[in-house]
């Protein structure tokens, strides 16, 4: 079992209805936008992958969480939920709406503060609140990939939940204390690493087996700096379109690799 992650600080997060009512946002517009769609169309951000294949994944996806929810801090393996695998597109997107109004409404019925299994060790583990906020932000991603599948123009993400986003990536996903001591984690360089939205950034310290976010004032010093609006970080964290790229540097290898591990 790796070390407990130092990224502990939940006081950034969002309310608990506020990802609830992302989640039911995002996925209304998903389900939207796929529904004007050819079930075979190619999803440009996600090499290999259909519209259906989309669907499917968000519904098993879902499905799983709210299982998760009912198993009251025991886990559920993925193989045991069984939600859309084989379905046709029309019934995969009934299933979608679904999935999503169940889940929804099982969060909202539930102390964000109750017991919940989570992957990984951290800010807000083995809560029901880390998963309203991981579906949130999981829903606004696949609604992204709904729109360029379509290929419609990407309509905007709230700027709160973009900056939370960020940080959510840097930490849930990229801090998993299990990938900091990866190889992978290795890769590149030690050193700091800012990512400039604006009205603030988060500071991302990269160390030999280490890895702590914190909020840092937009005139802080760092190794590298990525200066970008909140969506569009938050785009490029996720490898989506994005108006910002990544700049050359050791350190931003160390934080890439770690993203992509966390995301594979």
């Amino acid at each position: 079992m790796a070390s407990r992650s130092p990224n502990t600080e939940t006081s950034s997060w969002l309310k608990h209805e506020e990802y609830i009512r992302a989640l039911r946002e995002q996925a209304a517009r998903f389900s939207e936008v796929l529904r004007r769609s050819p079930s075979d169309a190619p999803v440009p951000s996600c090499p290999g992958w259909t519209a259906l294949d989309l669907v499917r994944h968000v519904v098993q996806v879902y499905a799983h969480k709210a299982a998760v929810l009912r198993a009251a801090g025991e886990a559920v393996a993925g193989g045991d939920v069984e939600a859309a695998a084989q379905v046709a597109f029309p019934l995969a997107l009934e299933r979608h709406d679904a999935v999503v109004t169940d889940l929804a409404a099982l969060l909202a019925e539930l102390d964000p503060r109750s017991l919940a299994w989570t992957w990984m060790e951290g800010a807000g583990e083995s809560t029901v609140g880390a998963w309203a906020r991981r579906m949130a932000h999981e829903a606004m991603v696949h609604r992204i990939d709904a729109e360029l599948t379509a290929g419609g123009q990407v309509s905007r993400v709230d700027d709160a939940l973009a900056i939370d986003g960020i940080n959510e990536v840097l930490t849930w996903m990229a801090g998993d204390p299990d990938i900091v001591v990866s190889n992978e984690a290795a890769a590149g360089a030690p050193g700091t690493v800012l990512l400039d939205y604006g009205s603030g950034s988060w500071l991302v310290e990269l160390g030999p087996g280490t890895h702590l976010v914190t909020a840092a004032e937009s005139n802080r010093v760092a190794d590298v700096r990525i200066s970008a609006s909140p969506m569009a970080l938050d785009l490029l964290l996720w490898g989506r379109p994005s108006p910002v790229s990544w700049p050359e540097a050791a350190v931003v290898d160390r934080l890439r690799a770690r993203i992509a591990k966390s995301l594979a």
